[in-house]
């Protein structure tokens, strides 16, 4: 059996509904909140990479992806962290390295300022410092308006069309391959499986990470790649984050390729190493 076999599935009670969540590992926790659209799979190979060097390795699907409970109404930045730290709860995890990655960067901060005393480390994988107005022009243009379904199918049509578009805001220097397509396809699966809307992006909109990060008392290791989009936002993060490292790693980003994972574990593992 391999490492990513040994991932254990399963599904906690929180008080807004159930949390699915992959883990596996013993050891000092680490949380990894996905990217979005997406779900926790997007860990797999990392989650058995920081088991191997012995960390009890967490990847929930956030609420309204994967398969997690489906979000009524809108969920603010706060309401995602309040119900993570419900789930650390559940999971009797105490103290913990928290990852949040894009979106789940800012998730990652507020629930740093929410309970700095449990996060042992916060891990910023490429955190969007934009401005009002540049979040609210992001969020137009990502909104996905789904057509309803026809016999053709064309609405599902539409929908590939969009996630290819997303796929290449993310990835830009990528590409169309049978690697990237398998890729738009887990997109696709996870769409289909949260029916996700955007709703998150209204979120993004509101918060302001750039007044979030210079209240972080908790250390800080932001990492982005070369071929990141928000790579451009890094230098911003390190200035304004204090007791903040930074890493980048080269090309694209190691999360799209699971044979990079080991290369993905190293700066968390040697950060973590750090905050003994």
């Amino acid at each position: 059996m391999t490492a990513e076999q040994q991932i254990r599935k399963g599904y906690l009670d929180t008080s807004r509904g159930q949390i699915h969540f992959r883990e596996t590992g013993v050891g000092a926790p680490v949380v990894l909140l996905h990217w979005g659209p997406g779900h926790g799979e997007q860990y797999n190979a990392i989650l058995a990479a920081l088991a191997a060097d012995g960390c009890r390795a967490i990847a929930p699907d956030l609420p309204g992806f994967g398969m997690s409970l489906r979000r009524v109404g809108h969920w603010s930045i706060a309401d995602f962290a309040d119900n993570l730290i419900e789930s650390l709860g559940a999971w009797g995890v105490e103290q913990c390295t928290l990852v949040g990655g894009h979106l789940a960067s800012l998730i990652a901060i507020e629930t740093a300022l929410r309970v700095p005393q449990r996060i042992r480390l916060l891990v910023l994988d490429g955190t969007p410092t934009w401005d009002q107005k540049t979040r609210d022009q992001i969020i137009a243009n990502a909104t996905h308006n789904q057509a309803p379904p026809d016999e053709a199918g064309d609405h599902l049509q539409s929908l590939w069309k969009h996630l290819l578009w997303e796929t290449a805001m993310w990835r830009p220097n990528v590409p169309f391959s049978a690697e990237l397509g398998q890729f738009a396809m887990g997109l696709l699966k996870a769409k289909m499986l949260a029916d996700f809307d955007m709703r998150p992006g209204r979120a993004l909109a509101e918060y302001d990470a750039c007044a979030a990060l210079g209240r972080l008392q908790v250390p800080v290791l932001a990492v982005t790649a070369d071929d990141d989009p928000l790579n451009n936002c890094h230098q911003q993060v390190l200035e304004l984050a204090p007791d903040c490292t930074g890493h980048v790693f080269t090309g694209d980003h190691p999360i799209h390729n699971q044979q990079r994972a080991g290369e993905y574990a190293g700066p968390i593992l040697d950060a973590m190493k750090d905050c003994i």
